[in-house]
């Protein structure tokens, strides 16, 4: 289970890497796990603790990409 949440953290921070919405689809794709309830949990703790730490920038553009994922989970679950 531990080499699981490593695996899906490693994803996030692929996603996160992206320069652009075609590479972030294109990520989301690839690892469908993106769009689960654990990588939204994941997320909303590293959002977390980039705010704990001071770093209220970085955790608004992590927000940001969230409700990315976010918007294409409902896409998905409206189809």
């Amino acid at each position: 289970m531990e080499n699981q949440a490593l695996e899906l953290h490693q994803v996030i921070d692929i996603f996160i890497q992206t320069t652009t919405m075609e590479a972030a689809v294109e990520v989301i794709e690839q690892h469908q796990e993106l769009l689960t309830d654990k990588a939204d949990i994941a997320f909303s703790t590293i959002i977390y603790n980039a705010r704990q730490q001071g770093h209220e920038t970085t955790a608004q553009a992590l927000d940001e990409r969230r409700d990315f994922i976010r918007s294409i989970r409902e896409e998905k679950t409206n189809f």
